[in-house]
């Protein structure tokens, strides 16, 4: 079994106390020295489809020692990119709970000698319906002390509990990005008292993490006039959108679908009552109906939503961004530049995301993400496959769709859009991975995770080398960025490369053309 820092904590005497606005919290210390603090709540214990509410000013944190992985959001099993890690590999030990608002917190080993820490929040990814802030490969107390930064893994709401939108009843959504938001909020005021800098933030996620950094871009400039974003900062790993949420009026057939699921009448008068009453309709009912692929189908998948008490509706997320409204509202709201990019292949993981049996199956699972007819436009500008396509070319097939839809394409759009605007932008590419945690020899999605961490225990002598180097260059080129208020390159074809024999450069992006092309057909 793999060691999991509660694992070291455990094993350790060394206690480190902080004085909070909450009360005392103690944490431990892991084996390299780094200060560690789990699952530290940033709001109150949410209620069932409702916002999450900040800790009141006369909360207290509990006594106790705050060095146990006890607890993951309540979350489906069906991850099919995930089946073969070991499950608490990636939620963590404990129990699945709907009060997954907490944060954990890895401090440099200097510390409380030293302070004034560069603070850098990771948010994970998951589909948005998996995940946890224990996950092995992200637990942060080697980059933290190989880098001198405190690292803050944010728990938040996932699947139906943290996304499930409708017009009838009203149910706005969005739920576990308001969860991030106000774990953001948390991290601004309280940072200092764990020995970080709260004018010197950066907020990063991979895959749906990335999607929620996106979103929370979106949310920072739209901000009320004089407010500042609670970060400068970001790093959009992997992932962004490509089109607007579905509206709580298109999300509502899923909504419908779910309570017949649970043998709910999703036209009952008390039929939210119901929905919200844990005693009525525990976690666990829902969970279960979720992992019926018979039953939900592609409505199992929970999403964002397209929503007013969020983000910009008119115009929408695409149309923001593309008029420049998303980057003057950044530079408004304080937030100084943006770190965005891909890996080579990133289609192998997307492939294995769901079962795919036949060309059949693409369509119903690319609705999972995509309204019907935008999935019918990406599908329409691939080579079709013959009606008795095996599973193999068909999951492969789908891959290559998705993976243009959820990275390639959003991650160029991002860049050229906002580049376009004036806003600072370093656009990167990663063609190398450690070979040993490749699947199948892919450069595929996710599989960078652990150059991003610094993960020792996963990387030879000289893999770390490739890591720190890479990790140096990037920090050099965002602090360029801050200082100077422009992007490292003026066109968004050149990328920063970690390519494959290793080696660290900038490089012209030699597809563009190919990718470009299908923005109209996508959009």
């Amino acid at each position: 079994m793999n060691e999991h820092l509660h694992d070291e904590l455990s094993q350790s005497h060394a206690r480190v106390k902080v004085s909070t606005a909450f009360g005392e919290a103690v944490g431990g210390r892991a084996k390299n020295g780094t200060v560690i603090f789990l699952e530290i709540p940033y709001a109150l214990p949410p209620r069932r489809f409702e916002d999450p509410q900040p800790l009141p000013s006369d909360y207290r944190y509990e006594n106790k020692e705050y060095i146990r992985e006890s607890a993951y959001a309540a979350q489906p099993k069906n991850d099919g990119q995930a089946a073969s890690m070991p499950f608490e590999d990636k939620v963590g030990f404990g129990q699945p709970t709907e009060n997954p608002l907490f944060l954990n917190i890895a401090i440099p080993p200097s510390f409380p000698e030293t302070k004034g820490f560069p603070v850098r929040i990771y948010i994970h990814g998951g589909f948005l319906q998996f995940g946890s802030p224990h996950t092995l490969g992200s637990q942060p107390q080697y980059i933290a002390a190989e880098r001198s930064e405190i690292w803050v893994n944010v728990g938040y709401r996932l699947s139906a509990f943290g996304f499930l939108a409708s017009e009838s009843p009203a149910l706005t959504g969005n739920y576990g990005f308001k969860d991030q938001w106000m774990a953001l909020e948390w991290i601004k005021s309280n940072i200092e008292a764990f020995g970080g800098n709260s004018n010197d933030i950066q907020v990063t996620g991979l895959s749906a993490g990335a999607h929620s950094v996106h979103q929370l871009l979106h949310h920072a400039s739209t901000l009320p006039s004089g407010a500042t974003a609670p970060f400068q900062s970001a790093v959009i790993q992997s992932n962004a959108i490509l089109t607007d949420p579905k509206t709580p009026v298109e999300l509502q057939p899923q909504f419908d679908a779910l309570c017949r699921a649970l043998d709910l009448d999703p036209r009952a008068s008390d039929i939210l009552t119901v929905l919200k009453d844990p005693s009525r309709v525990p976690w666990s009912s829902i969970t279960r109906a979720i992992e019926n692929e018979e039953i939900l189908g592609h409505f199992g998948t929970f999403r964002g939503a397209l929503s007013n008490d969020w983000v910009n509706v008119r115009p929408g997320l695409v149309e923001w961004q593309r008029s420049g409204g998303l980057a003057r509202g950044l530079q408004d709201h304080g937030v100084k530049s943006v770190v965005i990019g891909d890996l080579t292949e990133e289609w192998y993981l997307y492939s294995i995301a769901h079962p795919i049996k036949g060309p059949q199956d693409i369509l119903p699972n690319m609705e999972r993400y995509y309204p019907k007819q935008v999935a019918q436009r990406m599908i329409a500008a691939f080579p079709q496959l013959p009606d008795d396509a095996g599973s193999k070319e068909s999951a492969r097939l789908y891959g290559e769709i998705m993976s243009l839809g959820q990275v390639h394409l959003p991650v160029r759009l991002f860049s050229q859009e906002m580049i376009s605007h004036g806003f600072p932008v370093l656009r990167y590419q990663i063609g190398w991975s450690p070979e040993q945690h490749r699947p199948y020899g892919y450069v595929t999605h996710g599989c960078d995770r652990l150059l991003w961490a610094y993960r020792i225990p996963s990387l030879e002598k000289d893999q770390l080398e490739v890591a720190k180097t890479w990790l140096d260059k990037m920090a050099d080129e965002v602090n360029a960025m801050n200082k100077s208020g422009k992007s490292p390159e003026s066109s968004p074809r050149k990328i920063l490369s970690l390519n494959e024999d290793r080696s660290i450069s900038w490089t012209d992006d030699a597809k563009w053309e190919e990718i470009m092309k299908l923005k109209d057909a996508f959009l």
